[in-house]
């Protein structure tokens, strides 16, 4: 299915005869070279685009009463390009998809802690996307990193600050930078290692964290976490 978004919306966008098409997505991916990744190119941009087209139903599933495409800004972009494309009717074949879309709805009844719904996020982050997108899986290395590999990171890392600089995580100046920060697993587990005050937990998160992501789904979880 994955594949036939990426041919469908690429056929779309090679057309000439797509004026309004072409130029939605032109200025979309003007917007994410100047602002994320000026190496971006039309293909990995139209995978984005596919992987938004498949895994916005499942956030709709889980947080029903919220729809986290309207409040989140690269969704919002994304949708708005999206939108300029449906009259093609990209969307047709979201059946194939709909009894897994049903399943994660039916998975998250019930559950109405944040930390409950970050745990199917992350799960179906590991599983499913492997499967939908093989090739950017294997051409990016992802990889999903142990909570208990994390916490021991974040640890060791705020003992040798601590050892070598005299310094913490929480401390003023001290930047976390997370470029490739997948999602969202090691500022998350930062921000609840209990390493820093109220008052350092508050002021680094407004300050003194920096974190980037270009795989979509990844960001879309990290965002939520």
């Amino acid at each position: 299915m994955a594949r036939t978004h990426i041919a469908r919306i690429t056929a779309l966008i090679e057309n000439p005869a797509n004026t309004q098409e072409r130029d939605a997505f032109n200025r979309f991916a003007r917007e994410l070279r100047d602002d994320l990744n000026d190496s971006l190119s039309d293909a990995e941009i139209i995978e984005m685009l596919a992987q938004h087209l498949i895994t916005k139903p499942v956030f709709d599933a889980l947080f029903e009463g919220y729809s986290f495409a309207q409040h989140n800004p690269m969704s919002q972009a994304m949708q708005g390009v999206l939108d300029v494309l449906q009259e093609h009717r990209l969307d047709k074949e979201a059946d194939t998809l709909q009894a897994f879309y049903d399943s994660v709805k039916l998975r998250a009844e019930g559950i109405d802690s944040a930390t409950g719904k970050q745990k199917i996020v992350v799960e179906l982050y590991d599983k499913f996307f492997r499967n939908a997108f093989p090739r950017m899986t294997e051409r990016l290395g992802i990889v999903y990193t142990p909570v208990e590999v994390v916490d021991f990171i974040i640890h060791s890392v705020n003992g040798l600050l601590r050892a070598e600089f005299g310094q913490t995580l929480g401390g003023t100046g001290v930047h976390i930078l997370d470029p490739f920060t997948g999602t969202g697993t090691f500022i998350t587990r930062l921000l609840q290692s209990g390493l820093m005050t109220p008052e350092q937990l508050s002021y680094k998160y407004q300050t003194e964290i920096h974190a980037n992501e270009i795989v979509l789904l990844a960001y879309y979880i990290a965002a939520i976490n």
